[in-house]
């Protein structure tokens, strides 16, 4: 079994990933993980005499670059070790679904951030936007996982 789990670092996606290891290692599964970095919105910058121009998509790419070790070091927080890593960078839930159809993947799993409407109109749910842009399984998971309290009484 191949499982994509998409982690951005967040609590949210590490919350996801660590139900991902554990409703899917005994199954035996082959683990993906990937990072996706969006494209910064300050994709121009200032040029002589007040004019603006397209930064060059070569520095664009350099900008935003998620780093394969910083997102192997996550999953390995979380209990994916040796998972097979993969990067991208633009509009996530075009290359999570992309990612998960190369691969041939069995089931995706993405985090679900707990927001209001007028944030998810601003800035779109990842998670709700795989769900309608794959035909394979996505487990979603809802929300950071609670603090672990102490009974010290």
């Amino acid at each position: 079994m191949k499982v994509l789990v998409a982690l951005d670092g967040s609590p949210v996606s590490m919350h996801a990933a660590r139900e991902a290891v554990r409703l899917f290692t005994s199954a035996d599964a082959e683990f993906l993980v990937i990072n996706v970095a969006r494209i910064p919105t300050s994709w121009i910058y200032p040029a002589g005499f007040g004019g603006v121009v397209a930064m060059p998509p070569r520095e664009l790419q350099q900008l935003a670059e998620p780093s394969e070790v910083e997102v192997s070091a996550a999953a390995a927080q979380v209990g994916i070790e040796d998972a097979e890593v993969l990067t991208d960078v633009g509009d996530p839930v075009t290359c999570i679904c992309a990612a998960a159809e190369e691969h041939g993947v069995d089931v995706v799993v993405v985090g679900s951030h707990d927001r209001g409407v007028l944030s998810r109109l601003l800035d779109p749910s990842v998670a709700a936007g795989v769900v309608r842009g794959t035909y394979r399984p996505v487990l979603v998971v809802s929300g950071a996982a609670p603090e672990p309290t102490s009974d010290a009484g």
